[in-house]
């Protein structure tokens, strides 16, 4: 739809119609992925694990009915918000779903979704922040989650519970998210990793 774009990313791919990239990108994307997988390493390693389970804790208590769920096939076809924990990382996940999918397939979506290697980076490898979609079931320590039916809605206001380095995320919440992002531009929407010097000189 963009003429100028599609002529300025002509140079990554082996054929006209960009389905195939060339494997001189795709190094080079696996090394820049490889780079920003360890400086989100060394920024998980650098966080105090009190703390995240304290911002967790007000989070989780800021929204009224949200339990820790113990059997997940309970939130089958169940329409609400969902948080993962990935207690090793000090990183917390927040979710919505829809009765459509209920929270427990979303929740496994994640577990099983695999990002393609042009998706690994979001926005760029400085500042990428590691999908969630990179982690398994066995990553995942604790989920809690909260039966409602304005699950896009109250995403977004249980998303900015958390500091921003306890938060794996990488977009805000809400529905209208995609529309927000056409009006104001993705930049405006996508979260940002702030590493610090120290997690740069480490990586």
């Amino acid at each position: 739809m963009d003429p100028e774009f599609w002529d300025r990313v002509d140079q990554f791919y082996e054929d006209a119609e960009h389905r195939i990239y060339t494997d001189a990108w795709c190094e080079e994307m696996q090394a820049q992925a490889l780079a920003n997988f360890d400086l989100n390493m060394v920024h998980f390693a650098s966080l105090d694990h009190g703390e995240f389970d304290a911002a967790l804790q007000r989070a989780v208590t800021s929204q009224r009915g949200m339990v820790e769920v113990t059997d997940l096939t309970k939130w089958d076809g169940v329409a609400g918000l969902y948080v993962i924990v990935l207690d090793e990382y000090r990183q917390a996940y927040v979710g919505a779903a829809d009765a459509s999918v209920g929270i427990l397939k979303r929740i496994k979506q994640h577990w099983t979704g695999t990002k393609p290697l042009d998706r690994l980076i979001w926005g760029d490898p400085q500042t990428s922040i590691i999908s969630i979609d990179s982690f398994r079931a066995l990553d995942t320590t604790r989920i809690f989650a909260l039966k409602t039916s304005r699950s896009f809605a109250t995403e977004n206001p249980l998303l900015e519970q958390f500091p921003p380095d306890f938060m794996i995320n990488r977009i805000r919440g809400g529905r209208d998210v995609a529309k927000l992002a056409s009006i104001v531009g993705v930049d405006q929407v996508i979260k940002r990793r702030e590493f610090s010097a120290r997690d740069e000189g480490s990586s």
